[in-house]
């Protein structure tokens, strides 16, 4: 299997060589970083990946923890996405340098790997890439997975591939896995260790609770505000990542509330670009008139998104907020966002991909789960008269945290610092 995917590679390679020259050479940095075409920034102490904009966070955090313990550790940061590029841009200082994950061919991972020379190799949450970890293994680099996790999808689709699986994860030096069943998905592929030796790893619970939190001043809130064309004593429903027949039950909802409070505004951010013009369609046919952000801001408390990367900013704004994927039966999508940027957050009963955060949300009171279209719309009332408060993140308390314990083993793998 593994020798199918070297040749697989071998051809993207020949393929997308010339293409991905020539964009590098003109100073993309996606490019760049996918042809491993980075500026040397080696010897590195440690190279923490981080696929997109959650992963970025549960890196930044250990980032923070990396720097306080070391404050000499030299860290480079990879994502995949332009969104979690741009948050890492966001949320690391200028000390740690960054770029755009390599494409997984040998020949670019191993120039990505001369020119930043890691002490040890960090991975967030799922990502396995096959010619890197071969690749580092030789070369003796640690390697960890931080946040470890597994979802029920993807272990079926790995089951298939059980072997070659088990022995590339048997290249780590340790896990750190959220839940005890993500452990148990892993464990039937290594066992009770794996080449590295050892025992499998420890569950230390999810990384994302110890993000640091989206700190926006009151003046950079109120500029957000008037960006959106909003009265300091609107209130601002921010629904993101929503999917199909939950723009239709929230324009339901600001049908109803609309007319009796004119302080309510509701701003729609889909979860693909691609269904804006299909939100839009479904606004006129409800008869909602509605303005599209970003655009010209006219009189409307009705707003849909057509712009990726804002929502980390537009929750910071919100008095409330609510995440889809969770009425529609998808399982749910990042409901921490919001706590972060210290905005109570409302989610339905399908949260299978988030099950934690949900329960850490309930638990804390950060927000609340609503059962059906009409227990949201019972509780954004609530929420906009005053009757039902949430408490509001402000701090994040690292000691004894799952970043701590993660953070320490790095250290321990650390040649020069």
């Amino acid at each position: 299997m593994m020798l199918l995917y070297r040749i697989l590679t071998f051809l993207l390679y020949a393929f997308i060589h010339p293409i991905g020259r020539e964009k590098a050479a003109l100073g993309r940095e996606l490019w760049k970083g996918r042809m491993g075409l980075i500026p040397r920034v080696g010897p590195c102490h440690a190279w923490l990946h981080a696929a997109s904009v959650g992963e970025v966070r549960v890196i930044s955090c250990l980032v923070s923890f990396l720097k306080k313990e070391r404050p000499d550790i030299k860290i480079h940061v990879t994502t995949v996405t332009p969104a979690g590029y741009r948050t890492a841009l966001e949320l690391l200082d200028s000390g740690t340098t960054l770029s755009y994950f390599p494409l997984d061919i040998p020949p670019v991972v191993k120039k990505t790997l001369d020119r930043i020379e890691p002490d040890v190799i960090a991975f967030a949450e799922t990502e396995i890439w096959p010619n890197l970890i071969v690749e580092a293994a030789a070369r003796k680099i640690p390697m960890i997975l931080v946040n470890g996790r597994m979802s029920n999808k993807a272990f079926r689709r790995y089951r298939l591939v059980r072997a070659s699986l088990g022995r590339l994860l048997g290249r780590y030096d340790r896990f750190f896995f959220k839940t005890d069943e993500d452990a148990e998905r892993y464990r039937y592929f290594l066992g009770d260790g794996g080449e590295a030796g050892g025992p499998l790893g420890e569950v230390g619970g999810d990384m994302k609770f110890d993000a640091p939190l989206n700190e926006k001043s009151p003046e950079q809130i109120k500029s957000l505000r008037d960006k959106l064309g909003l009265a300091p004593d609107q209130f601002l429903l921010v629904a993101g990542s929503t999917r199909p027949g939950e723009e239709a039950a929230l324009g339901r909802l600001f049908k109803k509330l609309a007319p009796v409070d004119d302080r309510f505004s509701l701003l729609l951010a889909p979860r693909h670009l691609e269904r804006v013009a299909e939100v839009e369609t479904l606004l006129h046919d409800m008869d909602l008139p509605f303005v599209v952000y970003p655009g010209a801001i006219s009189p409307n408390r009705l707003m849909v998104i057509n712009e990726m990367g804002l929502l980390h900013d537009l929750y910071a704004a919100a008095d409330l907020a609510f995440v889809g994927g969770t009425l529609a039966n998808v399982g749910g999508h990042n409901l921490l966002e919001p706590v972060w940027a210290g905005t109570p957050v409302l989610f339905g009963p399908s949260v299978d991909n988030v099950r934690e955060a949900a329960d850490y949300i309930n638990a804390n009171d950060f927000g609340a789960m609503v059962a059906s279209e009409n227990e949201l719309e019972e509780m954004v009332e609530q929420v906009l008269r005053g009757r039902r408060k949430f408490r509001i993140k402000t701090e994040v308390n690292l000691k004894n945290s799952a970043t701590a314990r993660a953070g320490s083993y790095i250290i321990s793998k650390l040649k020069n610092v």
